[in-house]
């Protein structure tokens, strides 16, 4: 608002001569730009036109001639800033969650332009207010608001937050895996504690160099579920990420891409005949194949156990085992090709 005053001060009649020559071509802009506006209101979009009206305005500020850089530089920022969040209620990336993926990935840029700038503007302003008591008092009103709304989200968010942790016993620490120990979870009607996949887990960040693949369950329910704990926790391949995530980025492959791996691990699990779970292991290159508590809850017990036999068969060596999970190491190519 002060830079377009200050702009507005300077509009004198000589000044404005200075555009008699443009003058047409600014009605004509000024034409369009309200028909644009008519249009936009008609269609229901009501963000854009407020958005669109403050970036040319921040844009023309930031355009001006002897402009001190430091100023241009914030008002071509805001201007970029409001240009991002117009851009995303035109378009959205296609995929499998409406507009929420679009419009949150741009808007991070945007907060973060925005925090800056923000920053700068209220120092240069507060000069200004301090000289009138009625405004500061105003402003400070309105900021106080503003910076309590603020305030209110760790407060408030922290306490909702805790209480949809897997363990309210787990330790505070920065060691993503440390919650395991005490965490249990229902899993189709089934209890899964992961103090045992915990113990797996940390074995195979000690004792499996390279990065071979490694084959887990999967279940629908990633977001609260153990699924893909071996991939998350071990940073080793898997055949199959999270399915919502996968076909998001992926998009450009055809839907079936997913559907078969998800059945390729479904197979491999539930299947009771060796040479089908061996066709799978060659298809995916797999090295190791881990069933803990979450296999046995998705499922058949039979499947699980041709594991064991496929060991007895040399096929598979059972290389780690506790009281709640099994690791298999798929044996050298050319016992796979013997048994074939």
């Amino acid at each position: 608002a002060r830079e377009f005053r200050n702009w507005a001060n300077g509009w004198t009649e000589e000044n404005l001569r200075q555009w008699e020559t443009a003058a047409m071509p600014l009605l004509l802009a000024l034409g369009l730009y309200v028909i644009l506006l008519f249009i936009l209101f008609r269609m229901t979009y009501w963000v854009a036109p407020v958005v669109l009206t403050l970036t040319i305005v921040a844009g023309l500020l930031g355009l001006r001639p002897n402009l001190p850089a430091a100023r241009r530089i914030v008002l071509i920022l805001i201007a970029s800033a409001l240009a991002i969040t117009l851009f995303v209620e035109f378009f959205v990336v296609e995929n499998t969650v409406g507009r929420m993926n679009t419009v949150f990935k741009f808007y991070m840029q945007v907060w973060l332009i925005l925090s800056v700038v923000g920053g700068v503007t209220a120092v240069w302003a507060w000069p200004s207010i301090k000289k009138k008591a009625t405004t500061r008092k105003a402003w400070l009103a309105v900021l106080g608001v503003l910076v309590a709304a603020a305030a209110l989200y760790p407060i408030l968010a922290t306490k909702a937050k805790w209480d949809v942790r897997l363990s309210k016993e787990a330790p505070i620490t920065l060691d993503g895996m440390a919650f395991m120990p005490f965490a249990n979870y229902s899993e189709n009607g089934s209890n899964v504690p992961l103090s045992f996949d915990y113990e797996a887990l940390k074995w195979m960040q000690q004792n499996i160099p390279g990065s071979p693949v490694v084959a887990e369950g999967y279940s629908d329910n990633y977001y609260r579920s153990a699924t893909n704990r071996v991939a998350m926790y071990t940073g080793l391949p898997g055949i199959i990420g999270w399915s919502g995530h996968q076909r998001q980025q992926r998009a450009i492959l055809p839907g079936q891409f997913i559907d078969q791996r998800m059945q390729d691990v479904r197979t491999l699990y539930s299947s009771i005949q060796p040479q089908e779970t061996l066709n799978i292991i060659n298809k995916y290159d797999i090295s190791y194949i881990y069933v803990g508590q979450l296999e046995w809850v998705l499922y058949p017990p039979e499947g699980l156990n041709k594991f064991d036999q496929m060991v007895e068969t040399g096929l598979l060596e059972e290389v780690y085992r506790n009281a709640g999970t099994s690791i298999y190491k798929v044996l050298d190519s050319d016992a796979v090709s013997l048994s074939n």
